[in-house]
């Protein structure tokens, strides 16, 4: 399984997907994000050959459809950047589609046009949920995957390692314990962490099945979650760090630019294998600041330069919340007020590693880094909560959901017509 599941498609850089076409010629990048051949123009070339491949895997037994429904627990062990070893558990589940605002289900980030066309044309055609999308949920007791360990006990139907987290699948088709798992998250809010495109893409092909005179509570009034509790040890947000290619100021202009707003406490910047320490000391300053923002920019040369914010903590509504994130006065402060970076595609790039994000800086790949703490998991359900919306890359949930598990198949030809 380790050969032909892969990473979700939104962490692909062009050098991962095609390590995945390689890796196995039933990997599941064949049906996430194909590739678009030379003469090609849009998407519908590389969404045929997905289906196709679908069609020919289905037909062959490579993807089977179960005979009986079934929750499917799922355990990640993994280390973060630091070294501490941690393990996350979830399960894979069909979860009933609800527009945000209409019940228990909370987005948290702004989603755009243009990956949800392609993937309500990719799933459409192939009658399918094909990647996961990762919520969490708020049970304090532990029902469902105290259940659900009981399934753990047998053999996995997938257990392999891959670029350092431990994937380890079962599967439980026990009656009598999903519908304990059923009955303990009934009425329980949903927060997405990861897939807000995939779940909005999930809602507009329900409509378009109901339009289409599919009947209410068939398979594409569903999607596909993988479901962690929000107080398992194993949920992390890791930080994303920027990596600016193209500014307008240099660092001493910018530093002035900010100087109404931030302190500036300057430091020789860690030797390469000790970058770890900048995100220790990220979150070491806030904390002795009263939690205040603080983030550190570097432009390869022998300082690193941390940035300890003046703001006033106080917010009264979800706008302030929002405006008062770490990534949202890293961009409105720093990288769109004092360096004025481009937004071009290619011009910024995004990375959770301390260690990659100063060596891109070190040796000149990026005119800047800029560092900073995670967004705590507590503001992400409060926002969402209140309805609103972060930044793009405002969290990066670590480790990512591993694709090509289990698929959903709602519809022809991944489906039964039946």
């Amino acid at each position: 399984m380790g050969e032909v599941s892969s990473p979700p498609y939104d962490v692909f850089t062009s050098e991962i997907r095609r390590s995945f076409y390689e890796r196995h010629p039933l990997n599941i990048v064949r049906l996430i994000q194909g590739e678009i051949l030379e003469g090609e123009d849009g998407d519908a070339g590389r969404v045929g050959r997905a289906v196709d491949y679908l069609k020919d895997w289905r037909a062959s037994g490579e993807m089977t459809l179960d005979e009986t429904p079934a929750l499917y627990p799922y355990r990640q062990r993994f280390a973060l950047p630091d070294g501490t070893r941690l393990e996350r558990n979830a399960f894979f589940a069909a979860v009933k589609l609800e527009p945000y605002g209409a019940g228990e289900i909370h987005p948290h980030e702004q989603t755009f046009p243009k990956p949800k066309g392609y993937l309500f044309d990719l799933w459409g055609r192939s009658g399918a949920h094909l990647g996961p999308i990762f919520s969490f949920y708020d049970e304090p007791n532990e029902t469902a995957n105290n259940a659900l360990k009981n399934a753990e006990k047998g053999a996995p139907i997938a257990d392999f390692e891959d670029d350092g987290v431990r994937h380890t699948l079962w599967r439980c088709d026990d009656p009598e314990v999903i519908a304990l798992a059923q009955e303990s998250l009934l009425g329980k809010e949903a927060f997405i962490a990861d897939g807000h495109h995939r779940y909005e893409t999930s809602l507009d092909l329900r409509d378009a099945a109901r339009a289409n005179d599919a009947p209410l509570g068939s398979e594409a009034d569903y999607t596909l979650m993988c479901l962690a509790n929000i107080a398992d040890p194993g949920m992390v947000i890791l930080p994303t760090y920027r990596l600016l290619k193209k500014v307008s100021a240099t660092t001493g202009e910018a530093l002035a630019a900010l100087a109404g707003k931030y302190d500036v406490l300057e430091e020789a910047a860690p030797e390469a294998g000790g970058c770890g320490r900048v995100a220790e000391r990220l979150s070491a300053l806030s904390g002795a600041n009263g939690g205040a923002s603080v983030f550190c920019v570097y432009d390869g040369g022998a300082n690193v330069r941390y940035l300890i914010g003046r703001h006033d903590a106080a917010t009264a509504s979800v706008e302030e919340a929002v405006a008062a994130l770490d990534v949202s006065r890293l961009h409105a402060d720093i990288v769109d007020g004092a360096f004025q970076a481009s937004h071009e595609e290619g011009d910024i790039a995004f990375t959770p590693d301390p260690e990659l994000a100063l060596s891109c800086a070190r040796s000149g790949e990026c005119a800047v880094a800029v560092l900073l703490n995670p967004t705590p998991l507590e503001s992400v359900c409060e926002i969402a909560k209140a309805g609103g919306k972060m930044p793009h890359k405002s969290t990066y949930f670590y480790p990512k959901i591993r694709t090509g598990l289990v698929v959903h198949a709602y519809a022809p030809p991944a489906g039964d017509s039946s």
